[in-house]
């Protein structure tokens, strides 16, 4: 079946507007709740969840609803928060423009005009951000993305303080009330799994293995055959399996995911972090920390012989798209982190002095494992949910710096806008967030709004943003309107929607 047109642009709104009106009730410190259908209910306020969660039975509707949550989803990708921003500017620049475009206007000259004027405003917010150093600045911007949960705030103020910048930090269930947090060795590869077949963990799109072997090994994993006694040992210890190899493809591959598809093993494949030498060199630091052996090529590829000695263990990995963190390994790295610490006196130039001091940083860092508790299943999800959203902005804070919260940021930066349609769709769509936080607090939006001087939705009093510390990580506010205004251009330069019959779908 084909729809054009007009046709095809009001299922598509009609999709948009489904899940945008669910979540933008979430958005600010007055945010309010949504309840999620699950084997036992979910309430929440987490923009990506409740948006993942809407669907529609008309499949053209459903097209909609997948591209903004396309546009939550690539918010969350890029700086952890920041979905619910992008999924009301998207729709505000969806609706006015798809109006002007069944008025007329031409639907790329539109979005040629909105992707100049995304350029114009992000160069302008790059300019405006101001640097995260201090634990009272860290703090509150934990503080506001966690729902203004001072709690909260204040521990991911003191995990960032305990670990430093380049730590790991993990969220996991507590067998309690309380909400605490303890440092174990670990470290965290920027590699993730090679097939999505490997996730054990559908909802949270991840593979977690638990006491786990891992083989550390140089070169490339063709053959089946050659991973046997391996998997043998893994099988025999009654221990998942993690791979960490150059290449891992072929027969090795097939058989391994149909093994692991049909429950016989539970096993995970990362490519090994790094090149060459320095390949080696990272593969002894993670062995610093889990035991075991590198398996190195140059001096012996031969995996048939390897012995469950040297393969290294650790209390858990987990595994996404494109991390890997390994937690609680049984070594102590201190002697490693001296080597590299010797290394770095020595390095002669700029390019070796960063290379260890990153790996030191890994090495030294170790990983911060936060235990959420509640009284309720039910309500340590919904804190471990605000717990992990404030996570992602804190550290996008620290990486990128701050700027003005409460939506004054993109309300001011929109000043740099030009007069044609596209730049005149967008100045009005990068109100709306802030507009949203007045209208969740149940105000009216008076005309106080200066650049300093924005609302605080805690009291409804308008105040100096900055100075009140209500500010957001710059990389969420970027992320959010770079998604937003990505999709919004494919849906307004959309001019016909094709689904299969129904009896073939």
């Amino acid at each position: 079946m084909i729809i054009h047109g007009k046709n095809s642009r009001k299922k598509l709104l009609e999709g948009i507007n489904l899940v945008a009106d669910t979540v933008k009730t979430t958005l600010g410190p007055q945010a309010r709740t949504v309840i999620l259908q699950a084997s036992e209910p979910i309430v929440i306020n987490d923009g990506v969840t409740i948006a993942r969660h809407i669907h529609s039975e008309d499949k053209f509707v459903e097209m909609g609803i997948q591209l903004i949550q396309a546009v939550a989803s690539q918010a969350q990708e890029s700086a952890g928060d920041g979905t619910t921003t992008a999924a009301i500017l998207a729709q505000e620049i969806c609706n006015v423009g798809l109006d002007a475009i069944n008025s007329g206007d031409n639907p790329v000259e539109l979005k040629k005009q909105i992707d100049e004027g995304t350029l114009k405003v992000a160069a302008e917010l790059q300019k405006m951000a101001k640097p995260v150093k201090s634990k009272t600045r860290i703090k509150k911007v934990a503080t506001i993305a966690a729902n203004n949960d001072p709690f909260l705030g204040g521990l991911i103020a003191d995990v960032f303080d305990e670990i430093g910048p380049n730590g790991v930090i993990t969220v996991d269930s507590a067998n309690s009330m309380e909400t605490t947090f303890s440092t174990i060795d670990g470290i965290e590869l920027d590699r993730g799994y090679i097939s999505h077949l490997m996730i054990n963990d559908n909802e949270s799109g991840k593979c977690i293995l638990n006491n786990p072997l891992i083989l550390m090994f140089t070169g490339e994993i063709k053959h089946f055959q050659n991973i046997l006694p391996i998997l043998e040992i893994a099988s025999t210890n009654k221990r998942p399996l993690l791979i960490l190899s150059d290449v891992f493809e072929g027969t090795a591959l097939t058989n391994l995911l149909i093994n692991v598809v049909q429950g016989n093993i539970e096993c995970c494949v990362i490519k090994a972090p790094n090149f060459g030498d320095e390949r080696v060199q990272e593969l002894e630091d993670i062995s610093s920390i889990i035991g075991g052996s590198v398996i190195n090529t140059a001096i012996d590829s031969d995996l048939t012989t390897v012995k469950f000695e040297d393969l290294g263990h650790c209390s858990k990995v987990i595994i996404n798209r494109n991390t890997t963190t390994i937690i609680g390994g049984e070594n102590d790295p201190s002697d490693r982190i001296q080597l590299l610490e010797s290394q770095l006196k020595d390095a002669v130039n700029d390019w070796d002095k960063d290379r260890i001091q990153n790996r030191l940083g890994k090495l030294a860092g170790g990983v911060a494992v936060i235990k959420v508790g509640g009284a309720t299943e039910i309500e340590m999800r919904e804190r471990g949910e605000r717990l992990d959203d404030a996570l992602n902005a804190t550290k996008a804070a620290i990486q990128s710096g701050v700027v003005a919260g409460g939506g004054l940021a993109l309300y001011n930066a929109r000043e740099v806008l030009g007069d044609n349609k596209g730049e005149f769709l967008l100045f009005n769509a990068l109100a709306r967030p802030l507009e949203q936080i007045v209208e969740n607090s149940g105000a009216v939006l008076e005309k106080k709004i200066t650049e300093k001087i924005g609302f605080n939705a805690m009291d409804n009093s308008y105040v100096d943003i900055v100075k009140a510390g209500i500010i957001d990580p710059l990389m969420v506010t970027l992320s959010a309107l770079q998604a937003a205004t990505s999709i919004a251009g494919l849906v307004l330069t959309t001019e016909a929607m094709v689904i299969q019959p129904e009896e073939n779908i």
